[in-house]
């Protein structure tokens, strides 16, 4: 923490719960408060607009606090591309204007009012493109006053900040990620470190015989050999996952780090907000 910024508060921002976190410490930080609000999906015509109601409920008892914000963004509020590597293109406004093609040619003619963001990657590899409604983008800047104390500085997608919380995890052998929340998963394919597939998609995955499923699918998609590799799994709303098996698929449990003041039960739905860490 800056002195300018004592405090860090992260938020997971997703359609039926808004989840909170305020942080103190650098080496060993702590958690002073916390809490769950639930949200309203039907609140309006856009699914994030319930979720976006309670982060200015949030936001308005932060102002006069001293504090940094990071908001993480469900997936159901986000869509992915891979972006093969083009070494024609520069790194600035041509690669993004690249990776707004490849969401296109996904997403059609909707994906032109959304704000994108291009991930990070080695000279050569393929990258992740994240896109999501850009009101959206601009309803969350809006739930902080510009000249309040509490100040926004990273609007992240979950993918994202689960990626670099536990990139690390495979070694940089090949592995699958796989991110469930309720009604959505998140699955991401890694080749020796590089992105290889992304799949983000709506539907019934409580558990383990679903998540078997969507790999089968997915292998179905890719040469054998190419679908090997463990499978790392986030679904911290079920609150307790264990390694287990399903099919022909063994799956390993992510888990956050001990941290003071958290409870990997009793605040699963901090999960999301606290992978930004």
């Amino acid at each position: 923490m800056s002195r300018l910024f004592p405090d860090r508060v992260v938020v997971g921002l997703a359609p039926a719960a808004l989840g909170y976190a305020r942080l103190q410490g650098v080496s060993r930080p702590r958690i002073v408060e916390k809490r769950v609000l639930d949200c309203d999906p039907q609140f309006g015509p856009q699914p994030w607009q319930g979720a976006v109601a309670a982060l200015a409920q949030l936001a308005g008892a932060l102002k006069s606090a001293r504090t940094s914000v990071t908001v993480v963004l469900s997936n159901h509020f986000v869509r992915y591309a891979l972006v093969p590597r083009n070494d024609g293109l520069d790194r600035g406004a041509e690669n993004l204007a690249f990776a707004r093609y490849c969401l296109g040619k996904i997403y059609g003619e909707r994906s032109k009012a959304w704000e994108v963001r291009l991930g990070d990657g080695t000279t050569g590899s393929t990258r992740v493109a994240s896109a999501i409604d850009a009101e959206l983008l601009q309803a969350v800047r809006a739930c902080f006053a510009p000249d309040g104390k509490a100040k926004l500085v990273s609007v992240q997608p979950y993918l994202m900040s689960a990626f670099n919380r536990w990139r690390s995890v495979a070694g940089g052998k090949s592995a699958w990620l796989l991110l469930v929340e309720p009604r959505r998963a998140c699955l991401a394919r890694l080749e020796t470190g590089h992105w290889n597939a992304v799949r983000n998609t709506r539907g019934d995955f409580e558990g383990p015989d679903e998540w078997a499923e969507m790999l089968d699918r997915e292998r179905h998609l890719m040469a054998a050999a190419a679908a090997e590799g463990e499978i790392f799994v986030h679904a911290p709303h079920r609150a307790k996952v264990e390694d287990v098996e399903a099919g022909s698929w063994r799956f390993k449990a992510l888990t956050l780090p001990e941290l003071a003041g958290y409870s990997p039960i009793e605040d699963a739905r901090l999960d999301m907000a606290l992978s930004a860490l």
